[in-house]
């Protein structure tokens, strides 16, 4: 298998400080650097590894590696996204219990890409209740890897923000061995999360399976009140792998999984949540002196999403009827990657990739009187991208290397509506009805990074990259949307991106810290408004009689009507994250992160959207072989830069939100190799607060009307896990 960009970097920089070829720091030094195995217990042959892991080191410029398998705090809501906030730079837009949207440097939705095993995932829903990182149990992979800015081309276009890769690990073993990992956790609300994972390797084949189920009740934020919350989900997966030599494998994989929400910003709940995966992949290195690897894979992915107002909540008196939105896409991709080693100190890998989506929807206005279920599905858009990367690394000297990409990637989408929906269940004719747009987009980069050793036991990289990424639209931008000029959005512009990232990150005896600033500037931001002026809704539309049922309208008593629209503006953002570790004593250390982004609008002379705000993490952990003890303390800065009905596809502002300080405890005890036992308290001080970018609170019957979706109130859990 080629090595990724973080292994090779990882070479480089042990040959250049240590002398020798090894992947892997020094157990003594990453202890001594305090972000190691809190016990000091040896355990999954002799890895050290944290018992609850409260933060991620950057080891590697724009770099971050955790391990999903481990208990961390605060408690994730079981998906991609709550687990991914342990990062510094992460942020989560919270909806209800479960399927939040991540945000990397205040920015989310396609500007972070989001890979799952290698396959490019998005969801289906309109109103983002079914976020990529919704489909993801975290515990039934093995690593997740975060790069941050456009600082690679080797994961597909657009990712102006980063990418976030969710992976199993692929590894020949030398001998057959079985292994397995079982989890079960309790929280408050009767959450319950299990996971049983289990695997036959050997040196010629080996098989995977695993099954992941979570469910909770809804939750209480710090005042009492019920947040509408509950969710239950399940996942399940298999592959087989054929590895007849070091060199070659083969693998087959299918996932399939599940699940229901609700959801406490919106009218309606998610009631299906229904993924089917398939995927292959197949590479062999070692080819020769100039082509080292070839690595093929392929997948499909078809997803079924449903939601109504009935089902999880009470009906309410407005509509006072029951509605059910049925939406699907199906995605199909391929990658095709070459590696190519023409000198000792040089690594080129180019190649293809391809994906193509289609997505539809149907929709009962009364499910009494008529089945969504019996209506059509009707195609409304159709993706196409294909893409040709290339990224080299080069050894300049000792310590110095330089990585640089380009990709150039040919988009189309296809406008399937033969009408526009919109608000007062009126449409009109799509005037941009069968129109195929065509768009052909660049990306690239170049980082320089320079590394050397201080003195035996510490080393410094300092790191400068510039890149450039051209997004295209996305489906909830051009067809969830209008445009400022048109009830269709199909026109606008693609969005630019140039960044520049420098940083530093120091390793030493008995402290480690990192800091990574970035500054950018963005042509043709896409931003979403709401409250958007437009001429009233032309008295000859039609009702939305396609979707079931004849619903009449009235005509326009105004000239004017309020709407979403997405437009293009220039904006800027700006910020840095930093993270350090210090070893007070032998059992004793501590963390500090602070995230900060900031950012303008430079078409309105405003502040851009949708931020959050400065936050700092402060925590003091004791750690003997057997036991562990840790302390964690959020701060959380007040937030009053906002921008009033601007945001994004995830959401916009709608106020200033408070300051707040959330503090948290934990421990383990790890009784053998095998076993371990972790508890904690998380928000311990039974704060109430929300976060300045989650969603405003819906009205919802039975429920208290609340400003926004607050966060979980103190909440205690205690999880078991099992390994062999």
């Amino acid at each position: 298998m080629p090595r990724s960009t973080k292994d090779t970097t990882k070479e480089e920089i042990a040959n250049t400080l240590k002398g020798k070829a090894s992947l892997r720091i020094p157990l003594s030094l990453i202890m001594l650097a305090g972000w190691a195995c809190p016990a000091s217990l040896l355990a999954n042959g002799g890895e050290m590894e944290e018992m609850v892991v409260t933060g991620v080191r950057t080891e590697l410029p724009l770099n971050l590696v955790t391990d999903p398998k481990l208990p961390r705090q605060p408690l994730p809501a079981n998906d991609g996204a709550d687990y991914l906030k342990t990062i510094p730079g992460f942020s989560v837009v919270r909806k209800g219990g479960t399927s939040g949207d991540p945000l990397l440097r205040g920015m989310g939705g396609s500007r972070l890409g989001l890979l799952l095993d290698g396959e490019s995932i998005v969801g289906s829903g309109s109103g983002r209740m079914d976020p990529p990182t919704a489909y993801l149990f975290p515990e039934s992979l093995d690593e997740i890897e975060v790069i941050k800015g456009p600082q690679t081309v080797l994961y597909g276009p657009g990712n102006s923000t980063g990418v976030a890769l969710f992976k199993q690990l692929r590894e020949r073993p030398t001998e057959s061995a079985w292994d397995m990992h079982a989890s079960l956790l309790g929280g408050n609300a009767e959450r319950t999360d299990g996971l049983f994972d289990i695997a036959y390797k050997s040196p010629v084949f080996s098989l995977r399976s695993s099954a992941a189920s979570a469910t909770a009740n809804d939750y209480k934020d710090g005042d009492g009140n019920h947040i509408h919350s509950q969710y239950s989900r399940w996942n399940g997966k298999a592959s087989l792998a054929w590895t007849p030599d070091s060199d070659t494998r083969l693998e087959l994989g299918s996932t399939f999984s599940d699940g229901e929400a609700a959801f406490a910003d919106r009218g309606l709940d998610g009631t299906k949540f229904a993924r089917e995966s398939y995927r292959a992949s197949y590479f062999r290195r070692s080819l020769g002196d100039l082509l080292n690897t070839i690595e093929l894979q392929g997948y499909f992915t078809y997803i079924d999403h449903v939601m109504d107002n009935n089902s999880l909540r009470a009906l309410s008196a407005m509509p006072g009827r029951p509605i059910a939105m049925n939406l699907d896409s199906e995605t199909y991709g391929a990658k095709l990657s070459l590696l190519f080693t023409p000198l000792d100190t040089v690594e080129l890998t180019t190649g293809l990739d391809t994906r193509n989506s289609r997505h539809s929807s149907r929709m009962s206005m009364n499910q009494n009187q008529v089945d969504y279920r019996r209506l059509p599905r009707r195609e409304d858009a159709e993706f196409s991208q294909v893409g040709i990367f290339s990224e080299a690394r080069w050894q300049w000297s000792s310590g110095q290397r330089w990585i640089a990409g380009a990709r150039l990637d040919d988009w189309k989408v296809r406008d399937l509506r033969k009408a526009i929906s919109l608000a007062g269940m009126s449409s009109v004719d799509n005037p941009t009805a069968g129109v195929t747009r065509k768009e052909l987009l660049h990306s690239g980069f170049l980082r320089y990074e320079h590394s050397w050793q201080n003195a035996p036991a510490s080393s410094t990289t300092v790191f400068a990259g510039l890149g450039y990424s051209e997004r295209s639209p996305d489906y909830w931008e051009i067809f969830v949307r209008e445009a400022e000029d048109s009830f269709s959005a199909l026109d606008i512009n693609a969005e630019k991106t140039t960044q520049l990232d420098v940083g530093v990150i120091y390793d030493g005896e008995n402290a480690s810290a990192s800091l990574s600033i970035f500054a950018n500037d963005i042509r043709d931001y896409l931003i979403v408004q709401t409250g958007y002026r437009k001429p009233a809704i032309p008295s000859d539309s039609h009702s939305m009689s396609s979707m079931g049922e004849s619903v009449p309208m009235g005509a326009p008593m105004d000239t004017t009507r309020t709407t979403m629209v997405v437009r293009n503006i220039q904006a800027r953002s700006w910020g840095l994250e930093l993270d350090a570790s210090y070893q007070l004593a032998d059992s004793w250390r501590t963390i500090f992160t602070l995230t900060s982004v900031r950012g303008a609008n430079d078409s309105d002379n405003t502040t851009l959207a949708q931020l959050p705000p400065l936050e700092a993490r402060l925590g003091l952990y004791y750690e003997i072989p057997q036991w562990s003890a840790g302390f964690l303390w959020r701060a959380i800065a007040s937030q009053d830069r906002v921008d009033i009905g601007k945001g994004t596809i995830i959401g916009q502002d709608f106020g200033p939100t408070d300051s707040a300080d959330v503090v948290s405890i934990n421990a383990g005890w790890r009784p053998n190799t095998n076993l371990l036992l972790t508890a904690g308290i998380d928000n311990l001080l039974n704060k109430s607060y929300a976060e300045h970018v989650s969603r405003a609170g819906a009205g919802i019957a039975n429920f208290p009307q609340l400003t926004r979706v607050n966060e979980p109130g103190r909440t205690l859990w205690l999880k078991g896990i099992y390994r062999l």
